[in-house]
């Protein structure tokens, strides 16, 4: 049947059906624009999606077709590399003594609004068959959906735009539709993430920046236009970056003549940024979160097993400390010191031991990595990925192995060492290039020499726990 289908170049009409659930996003419940719509596909539907995805997408990464400052819905591309990245940059130029700043950009409804016909002809850049285009036109055409709230259906309506959210292709093609965004803004770059994209200008004062991304946005309405998407004004905002002592006056940035607001905060990809970027707030609202998730483990855990135990504290509170844990950890360690504590009590909580108790003999009881080595194993993990090319492309040019920057032979560059690059301020040293390739420097060669990602993992992790001092 899937055969069939892609050689005749039609989707079955009798899968284009999808209920639509609303899932609750943030804000009152009353309202309707605080729910995401997702759809509802038949099983079936998403089997033959994922063939078609998967040869779709082989195609466009031999051919590099997908801007490489895409880093939505990629293998090996993912929220934590795309922050890493923006903090490379903002970093890097704020180290040289300039400004930078930022406009997160907001959709209004942009999986919902992509225009069909505006579609397959983004399309016939990306090099594809006639074959598949007539394929995926039969997939987005004649479709139809009905919303579906506890126990009530609504009658059928048409999709005449937009792509199923909660199938296979949908993100595909979504990528594929603002691949050439970027091309539109020259002077400023640009790091989209699926609809969440954000353009960003470095210069020597905030008027210059404020100059060039104003320019940019006025691409970037054009582009929207001919796009048949909307910006959503009231949620895009500006940021300025600088350093802490510095004490400017920035321009506000006015777009179709409503002026775009100015943060000093912002919530990119789940990680809150701030203008100074000590990630206070991040780290502040994660302490909430995990503090309310140890006192439920607490209240439960007598309950529990020791396998049921570990299973809580993986899912509900050690995954907060994992998410993009190599960008916050970037702040300093006055900072990091309530999450670490937070840490401890997790630790403790599932050892059922007081507080007064230390934490070292319980993360060796279990096997567990400190709070400081689990940051030191997620970072090694990272530049093992940027080295050996399964991370983001563009991280390369932040992390390179010294073999490849010079030509003599040395032992550092034969030990698999990378180059540590120059920081001057501790701004700069906190970021991601320069901790986590001096935390690669101080592995042993047999490891920084390792082929296999998987032994590779197992190994450092073991080395670590190894070398993993008590602090008593």
């Amino acid at each position: 049947m899937i055969n069939r289908s892609l050689d005749e170049s039609v989707f079955p009409s009798t899968l284009k059906t999808a209920i639509v659930t609303p899932v609750h996003k943030s804000g009152d419940r009353q309202e309707v624009s605080n729910y995401r719509p997702i759809s509802i596909l038949p099983a079936i539907s998403k089997v033959i999606e994922k063939v078609l995805a998967e040869q779709l997408v082989a195609h466009l990464n031999i051919e590099n077709l997908l801007h490489p400052m895409q880093f939505g819905f990629r293998a090996n591309h993912s929220t934590e590399t795309a922050c890493c990245y923006f903090l490379e940059v903002i970093k890097g130029s704020l180290d040289k003594g300039g400004v930078v700043g930022a406009v997160f950009l907001d959709l209004r409804k942009a999986f919902d609004t992509v225009n069909h016909s505006v579609l397959i002809s983004k399309l016939s850049k990306f090099k594809l068959s006639v074959n598949v285009v007539n394929w995926i036109q039969s997939y987005l055409l004649g479709r139809s959906q009905c919303v579906r709230i506890n126990d009530k259906m609504s009658s059928l309506k048409a999709c005449v735009m937009g792509v199923p959210q909660g199938s296979i292709l949908g993100p595909l093609l979504f990528s594929a539709y603002i691949n050439d965004l970027p091309s539109m803004c020259d002077d400023v770059g640009t790091l989209m993430y699926a609809d969440d994209t954000v353009l960003y200008a470095c210069g020597k004062d905030p008027e210059q920046v404020a100059a060039k991304l104003s320019l940019a946005m006025e691409q970037v309405i054009e582009w929207l236009r001919y796009s048949c998407l909307t910006l959503n004004t009231d949620k895009t905002a500006v940021m300025y970056f600088v350093n802490k002592h510095k004490n400017m006056v920035f321009p506000n940035i006015i777009v179709g003549g409503q002026m775009i607001k100015k943060v000093d905060e912002f919530k990119y990809l789940g990680v809150t940024l701030d203008h100074n970027l000590t990630f206070k707030s991040h780290i502040k609202k994660m302490c909430h979160k995990v503090k309310y998730n140890i006192a439920n483990f607490r209240h439960i855990r007598n309950s529990l097993t020791v396998e049921a135990s570990k299973m809580y504290l993986n899912a509900m509170i050690f995954s907060c400390f994992h998410y993009c844990i190599s960008c916050w950890s970037q702040a300093n360690k006055t900072v990091l010191k309530p999450i670490r504590s937070l840490h401890k009590q997790a630790l403790k909580t599932l050892d059922r031991k007081p507080q007064q108790y230390h934490h070292c003999d319980i993360l060796d009881k279990y096997k567990i990595l400190s709070f400081d080595n689990l940051i030191f194993y997620t970072d090694v993990r990272l530049v093992y990925k940027i080295i050996h090319d399964a991370a983001p492309p563009p991280l390369k040019s932040f992390v390179k192995l010294r073999s490849e920057l010079i030509s003599r032979s040395s032992r550092s560059a034969s030990n698999g060492d990378c180059n540590v690059p120059k920081r001057g301020s501790a701004l700069a040293q906190s970021v991601f290039s320069f901790k986590a390739v001096k935390e690669w420097n101080s592995l042993p060669t047999s490891l920084k020499l390792c082929t296999n990602f998987c032994t590779f993992t197992r190994e450092v992790k073991k080395w670590i726990l190894r070398n993993q001092p008590c602090q008593h």
